[in-house]
């Protein structure tokens, strides 16, 4: 362990413990824009704050405050987010645990097993959402899952970039909200069900249209399973398929022997109802659905999905998907200081009402930055279009410069009279004057050591 923030001395014990990855499997499709000259996944800026700060508030108002932040040991990104985290407003207690470049998450649960004593959250720290965090929680608590997990129907803009796979076929019991079947898709396959699932669950509605958050609940029990079973080495793709299909595999069950894992934790909602004074025979037959092919047969695994609809969910995990998570941070109507008493922008410079500027940054006359977020300490000249573009910290930028849709990471220098279109630039790189880019991804390759 790097760094532990401090306990505040009315620390109360939380419900559950949360997980927060900082940054996994994706940062190839962030390439160059979480790269080690840059930032970490996890402070890539979102309306200017760090992603994560979203994450550790959102987790703050569903009153988690124990938070184990994991990182990948990649270079001196522990070191940047342990510095990040002990300057974090919120009243919640972190822990940064950095694990093997080559871990996957549930590889990484396993590295952390002696640090989680209770049921526990994993949550990306890239998920920004306007889902009210108690009304996730109390369906988890209500169905007595031994996961929940959060999918969402993403936004026109998130499902139709370029860079996205094609949604997955998810499954759902809707009599239960149980998740029966994930698979992934693709453009010309037909998808199978098996029958032992539909003997168990005769109705289920297959969607399209869901993105999974990658946001999950578990029981204690399951990081016993994930601790015993080293070939469980990723969450989404290893996890989740087998405990969905420990719902109706009875063979299943037996071989993983999940029965002896759920059964070291007393259910509280069965000893609840056996001290109940009043019958609730209804709820009990409901819960436990017989099997007609293995009457005998009452899987120890229960699921819930929650679908969230009408509000945003997002996650910065694509190039494009991250600009999206921008563009939503610093929308018309978001309660944000737009330019910040310490920035100086010309008098003949307009800033619009769907863009921030950082603190101490100087944009000369006749510029325009128009739904963008541009960062701290950067230098923009005179006559600079700025559209739909995330302009990190310390860049600066030349006269008469042109840049649409572009992320420009920390230290950038981008000379005058150059015009970028759908570009992603890299820390510290240099855009020569006069160049005329258009979909690049443009990287100093330095020699090898």
């Amino acid at each position: 362990m790097l760094f532990e923030k401090p306990k505040h001395h009315h620390h109360r014990v939380s419900e559950f413990q949360a997980v927060v990855l900082g940054g996994y499997g994706s940062s190839n499709r962030l390439y160059p824009i979480s790269e080690e000259d840059n930032l970490p996944k996890a402070l890539l800026p979102v309306g200017n704050k760090p992603v994560i700060s979203y994450t550790l508030e959102w987790l703050e108002k569903a009153g988690i405050n124990d938070i184990i932040v994991i990182i990948q040991a990649t270079g001196n990104a522990p070191q940047k987010l342990s510095a990040y985290l002990r300057t974090h407003p919120g009243n919640v207690h972190c822990q940064v645990v950095s694990v093997d470049e080559d871990d996957e998450t549930a590889d990484a649960l396993r590295a952390i097993k002696d640090k989680i004593d209770r049921d526990f959250i994993v949550v990306p720290c890239d998920l920004i959402t306007e889902l009210n965090p108690k009304e996730l929680f109390d369906a988890h608590r209500v169905s007595g899952s031994t996961f929940s997990a959060l999918f969402y129907e993403p936004g026109l803009t998130e499902s139709a970039s370029k860079d996205e796979d094609l949604l997955p076929y998810v499954g759902i019991d809707p009599t239960h909200n149980a998740l029966v079947y994930k698979a992934l898709r693709s453009e010309n396959e037909d998808f199978s069900i098996r029958m032992s699932l539909l003997n168990k669950f005769p109705r289920v509605r297959i969607h399209t249209n869901l993105q999974d958050a990658h946001f999950y609940i578990f029981k204690k029990w399951v990081l016993d399973i994930v601790v015993d079973k080293e070939y469980i080495t990723s969450i989404s793709k290893d996890l989740i398929p087998m405990l969905v299909k420990c719902q109706y595999q009875k063979k299943l069950v037996e071989r993983e022997e999940i029965t002896k894992y759920s059964s070291t934790y007393d259910d509280l909602l069965a000893n609840a109802l056996s001290l109940s004074t009043t019958q609730s025979v209804d709820m009990e037959e409901g819960s436990l659905k017989e099997d007609p092919i293995h009457p005998s047969f009452k899987s120890p695994v229960k699921t819930y999905v929650h679908v969230y609809r009408g509000g945003f969910c997002g996650r910065g995990n694509t190039t494009a998907s991250y600009s999206e998570l921008n563009r939503y941070a610093t929308k018309q109507g978001a309660t944000i200081t737009r330019v910040p008493s310490s920035a100086e922008v010309a008098p003949r410079t307009q800033v619009g009402n769907d863009s921030v500027v950082g603190e101490y940054t100087k944009i000369d006359e006749r510029s325009s930055v128009k739904k963008s977020c541009v960062g701290s300490h950067c230098i923009i000249g005179k006559n600079v279009k700025i559209a739909n573009s995330v302009i990190m910290d310390h860049v600066v930028i030349g006269d008469n410069v042109k840049i649409d849709g572009c992320i420009i990471c920390n230290n950038a220098k981008i000379q005058e009279k150059a015009s970028l279109k759908d570009c992603d630039v890299a820390g510290g790189y240099i855009v020569d004057k006069d160049a005329q880019l258009k979909g690049e991804k443009l990287v100093a390759f330095r020699e090898a050591i």
